[in-house]
């Protein structure tokens, strides 16, 4: 394995853990202690590690010395958006937050327009970041291709067809990674919600469009053709009616308004109706509420996850939801012998996929040279 490599490594396993050693990180990569301990010493040199105490214990033996990252050294930019906002998240080397930003995309967003606002976001932390950015990552909603950095098809944004955002964005591919945007969520809760123990989660994300995002045994699911997770066209039966449709069309924000058509003002009446105990509203989200425990009920029983995180819209009416959500759920896989996993709205809200994007540009990091 060459250095590079090797350090690349070092670095990933420091951020998933919050206490880790040399001896440690040579066990699990399975390296020589050796050869672990030389290229930490040399990470340690270069300004990207530091020793941060040592092991408390009470019997024989050479206590752990850990390790953790220089927040100092560099920041990532992190970016997630649907047909409505921007999300934006700057954090520095060791994924601490450093700034959060949201930003209105407008009515009716077009190819030109989200270019655009990525294009200003991009040149303003370049200029403010309080240390050089090593890298981008991009949660970009609907289909992807991760290797060529292109943004495939989106239908609720005008002519996001075949978007090649580096060349866009005028970034090189070793700086710029680009991510599903429901996927990045997932690996946001990942790395960054809790880190020492969750390998087995699943991420439901409800906003203008709904889809899934499974990681299982640490590794996030991607498919043959990049599209593992795009649930929105599952056919769905009504638990009022033998009238099937779409996901998509019965169980996301756009379901709320008239022709699927929904207006900031429309959602934000719903939410606070809700909140308030509106009958009529309350009756619309119990029925929204029997398809999202459906749909998490079949992710369940495909992946046996630990953890389930929400993400979207939908979190903004608070326990309300998430109450109906978790004895529905539970009902149903009751009924299938499976225990319920823990049910919870995903860690830094609607910042979710900017701080999971930020966090996939991390893990693609690769050390200069020694």
């Amino acid at each position: 394995m060459d250095p590079s490599t090797l350090e690349s490594l070092l670095l990933r396993e420091i951020r998933k853990s919050s206490e880790i050693s040399r001896r440690d990180l040579a066990d699990r990569l399975e390296v020589a202690r050796s050869t672990a301990g030389r290229r930490v010493d040399s990470l340690i040199e270069r300004g990207l590690l530091r020793e941060k105490g040592l092991e408390e214990r009470s019997g024989a033996g050479r206590p752990k010395r850990f390790l953790d990252l220089v927040g100092e050294h560099g920041c990532f930019l992190g970016i997630d958006f649907d047909a409505r906002y921007l999300y934006v998240a700057l954090v520095d080397f060791a994924q601490n937050a450093i700034s959060e930003k949201r930003i209105s995309l407008g009515k009716c967003p077009t190819r030109k327009s989200v270019l655009s606002a990525l294009q200003d976001t991009l040149q303003e932390h370049h200029a403010k970041a309080p240390a050089p950015v090593l890298g981008y990552g991009i949660g970009v909603p609907g289909r992807v291709e991760q290797e060529s950095r292109t943004a495939l098809g989106y239908p609720y944004i005008r002519d996001w067809e075949d978007v090649d955002l580096c060349s866009a964005l005028e970034l090189t591919p070793d700086r710029l990674c680009i991510e599903n945007n429901t996927r990045t969520i997932a690996l946001g809760e990942y790395w960054l919600g809790n880190p020492d123990t969750v390998e087995n989660l699943v991420c439901l994300s409800i906003r203008t469009g709904i889809s899934a995002a499974i990681i299982s045994d640490g590794k996030l699911l991607r498919g043959r053709h990049e599209t593992a997770g795009e649930i929105r066209g599952w056919n769905v039966l009504r638990a009022d009616s033998d009238e099937r449709s779409w996901l998509e069309d019965t169980a996301t924000v756009r379901s709320i308004g008239i022709a699927n058509e929904t207006t900031a003002e429309e959602w934000e009446s719903f939410v606070r109706a809700c909140q308030e105990g509106g009958a009529r509203e309350l009756g619309v989200l119990q029925e929204i509420v029997y398809l999202h425990a459906d749909t998490v009920t079949r992710l369940v029983q495909l992946s046996d996850p630990e953890l389930v995180v929400i993400a979207g819209a939908f979190n903004e009416i608070g326990e309300t939801y998430f109450n109906l959500l978790r004895q529905k759920c539970s009902d149903f896989l009751t009924d299938h012998y499976f225990p319920a996993p823990e049910i919870k709205p995903v860690n830094r809200e609607a910042f979710a996929g900017a701080y999971g994007a930020a966090a996939l540009a991390a893990q693609n990091f690769v050390p200069g040279e020694a």
